[in-house]
């Protein structure tokens, strides 16, 4: 079987969507099929390698919007004259978001008469209209709308990453193939090595550790933890917060901060994925949220690497992240943005965090079992053969 990846994220890098395909192409490529990428040019992470495709396009050193639509419009075109030079392909699989780029996925299949598989892991404009980030007047929402209908329609195959996309997905397209491919951990993470050098920058001190690991974006609603630190350093709690990412309310948060003398929360930058293991080795909690409750279908990935790793977690969310959580029975969760059910999840995870420890083994084992990334891809697999 011959497969070709159309992403709009470099590749490889360490995305949600680059991981998630780049798992994809390796187990496939392992199970004897011959898997080609084609991916944006970015400079950072390109290297060149016999079956990645890189195309032209505007680059996004600056995320204004303007950047992104052009990033993506840009690729569009590109993607397509690349294609060109690939060969057959019997699958054509392309990924959302970026949300406008699938009608180059679906312009690739037709030319190569090859099945269109459409890879769904945020609904669009859906997910925005739930951070409240667009309306459904605006323009850019509508041409969403239109572009997910008809890549919907044209799908030979629609995958996508949660119960609740499933569900939402059902109702904007009835009659569709529509597979669960979930999210998950890569299980090559729980291969890391301790590195002495993240156990000497963060974990010499006795306090309490809470980690947030990932992007300081709109859709995380990180002021929940800030207010959370705001009162251990109230109470005098030996407890202290670490930030590890970066994003545009990065800012916001470190101002925040600032105005409120919280000299318990660290911005601590972004750190390779080899490094996260240790650090949740190292932490005592692991702090996962969304913005809020409409973003029931999302299932942050951050949740699948802490769980493997044994860290309990304190969830900020509602829907699939809890049911996952309550799967896993390592952690505390509660709804976006109700400060006081917040506070009483962390004290608890504070005051029995040895009791909770012992659910780490079982959180690993659920997690291996049911969402392993790998076996996700061998999943999709077999869906690729029978559309077949």
């Amino acid at each position: 079987m011959r497969v070709l990846i159309h992403m709009g994220d470099s590749f490889p890098n360490e995305g949600p969507a680059a991981n998630r395909m780049r798992v994809f192409s390796e187990t496939l490529t392992e199970h004897g099929h011959e898997v080609t990428v084609i991916a944006p040019k970015s400079g950072k992470w390109d290297k060149t390698t016999e079956n990645v495709r890189y195309c032209p396009t505007v680059t996004l050193k600056k995320k204004t919007s303007l950047r992104r639509f052009l990033n993506q419009f840009v690729f569009s075109f590109t993607s397509v004259f690349s294609s060109l030079g690939t060969g057959k392909a019997d699958v054509v699989l392309t990924t959302s978001p970026p949300a406008l780029i699938g009608i180059s996925g679906w312009i690739i299949a037709k030319l190569k008469r090859a099945a269109l598989v459409y890879d769904v892991r945020d609904i669009w404009p859906d997910v925005a209209l739930e951070m409240g980030k667009l309306s459904e007047r605006d323009v850019m929402s509508k041409i969403f709308a239109c572009v997910r209908d008809f890549l919907l329609r044209q799908a030979d195959l629609i995958t996508t990453v949660s119960p609740g996309k499933v569900e939402k997905l059902k109702g904007y397209a009835p009659r569709a193939r529509l597979r669960l491919i979930t999210n998950g951990l890569d299980e090559r993470f729980l291969e890391n090595t301790i590195q002495d050098e993240i156990i000497n920058a963060y974990g010499k001190d006795e306090n309490f550790k809470c980690v947030y690991i990932g992007n300081l974006g709109w859709a995380q609603g990180l002021s929940q933890l800030l207010d959370v630190a705001k009162r251990a350093k109230q109470s005098g709690l030996d407890a202290r917060f670490y930030l590890f990412g970066s994003g545009v309310e990065e800012d916001l948060l470190k101002a925040y901060a600032v105005k409120n003398g919280l000299d318990n929360v660290v911005f601590a930058g972004r750190i390779p994925n080899a490094s996260i293991y240790t650090v949740l080795h190292l932490a005592d909690m692991s702090f996962v949220s969304l913005v809020n409750e409409k973003l029931k279908d999302s299932v942050p990935t951050k949740l699948f690497e802490a769980l493997g790793a044994g860290c309990p977690v304190l969830l900020a969310a509602a829907g699939d992240s809890v049911d996952i959580l309550e799967e896993c029975g390592l952690g505390i969760a509660v709804y976006p943005n109700d400060s006081k059910a917040l506070w009483e999840g962390f004290l608890k995870l504070y005051n029995d965090h040895g009791e909770i420890l012992n659910k780490a083994e079982q959180a690993k084992r659920v997690v291996l079992d049911k969402y392993s990334r790998q076996k996700a891809a061998e999943l999709l697999e077999t869906e690729l053969q029978e559309i077949l």
